[in-house]
């Protein structure tokens, strides 16, 4: 079981979400992270549950670098199951609030993941941008040079994302410490 999951999300879950957990997984994966860390992916919008993943993020990721095979159905993230994950990382603000007011209706009794942005950890945004001026762009009205600039654009992100779950997972092994040793005083 992992011990911390993180869930990538745009509209459809066809084309940045899935790219974003691929580029995440093998991050965490050369990190020596990647049995701790779960990583999945969903869209906010139906319309193409039950789809692959677009041909032409296939084909980014793979001249990014990335090995096939990229297995993938497009699926829709429900509001039952965020309580499960501990970490959102939307695409764009939309994303972002849409999975906010689904979040602010779980019971205050149990887990709240965090939604951050994905290029929060862009080391060419700004610290000071707002949400709006940090969207992944959305590729799909466009041809093949659009899908392989947004992969790119999103491998930046990895080695801040890689820092910043490394001082999750510190915590979470604090916090396992903490309940290790109450109960050994029990």
């Amino acid at each position: 079981m992992p011990d911390f999951r993180v869930l990538t999300v745009c509209t459809g879950n066809m084309c940045r979400s899935p790219a974003a957990a691929v580029i995440l997984r093998q991050g965490l994966n050369q990190a020596g992270l990647g049995e701790r860390i779960e990583v999945g992916s969903a869209g906010t919008s139906w319309d193409s549950e039950g789809m692959p993943m677009d041909d032409r993020t296939v084909k980014a990721l793979v001249r990014a670098g990335y090995e096939k095979p990229f297995e993938h159905t497009a699926r829709t993230v429900h509001q039952s199951e965020l309580v499960t994950w501990d970490l959102v990382l939307a695409m764009t603000a939309e994303h972002a609030a849409t999975i906010r007011r689904k979040v602010d209706q779980i019971a205050d009794e149990d887990a709240h993941p965090d939604v951050l942005l994905w290029r929060q950890f862009d080391p060419v945004v700004p610290a000071n941008a707002r949400e709006e001026e940090m969207a992944v762009p959305d590729p799909w009205y466009e041809g093949q040079k659009a899908f392989d600039r947004t992969v790119l654009a999103m491998i930046r992100s990895m080695p801040s994302l890689v820092v910043y779950l490394k001082t999750q997972l510190a915590s979470v092994d604090r916090a396992a410490a903490r309940l290790q040793g109450t109960a050994g005083t029990v």
